[in-house]
């Protein structure tokens, strides 16, 4: 086993990180952190994006590589965020994000019934 005995400075948690406000190349907010996407390693693959929209509606989440952010420190106690070389309008272009969803189980019958009751059983005798 290999524990972890304490955060460094230079270390984000999820919980503190989800909700970071995102700016853009102008410093205005853009966005806010939604997700962040792990490989199976525990290696951060994205940070899931929310962009656009007011108060989450009409808005499209953009994942993005760690790489593409430079950490900006919080003035006055406040949280840190994060920046991007890109304004609003480029990332409402950038491709949405497709979240995983397992293919659904699909059930074979082979009575071509599909599944239902037919009318006619007759009622459980004791």
């Amino acid at each position: 086993m290999n524990f972890v005995s304490a955060q460094k400075p230079d270390q984000w948690l999820a919980t503190k990180f989800k909700g970071t406000d995102v700016l853009g190349s102008d410093n205005q907010k853009i966005g806010d952190v939604s997700d962040i996407l792990f490989d199976k390693t525990g290696k951060v693959e994205a940070f899931v994006i929310s962009v656009g929209g007011f108060l989450g509606v009409g808005s499209k989440e953009i994942a993005l590589a760690p790489s593409s952010f430079d950490v900006v420190p919080g003035q006055n106690g406040s949280a840190d965020k994060l920046k991007l070389a890109a304004t609003k309008d480029e990332l409402k272009q950038a491709q949405n994000f497709a979240r995983y969803e397992p293919p659904k189980a699909t059930s074979t019958t082979g009575s071509g019934m599909g599944g239902t009751k037919p009318s006619s059983v007759p009622p459980a005798r004791r």
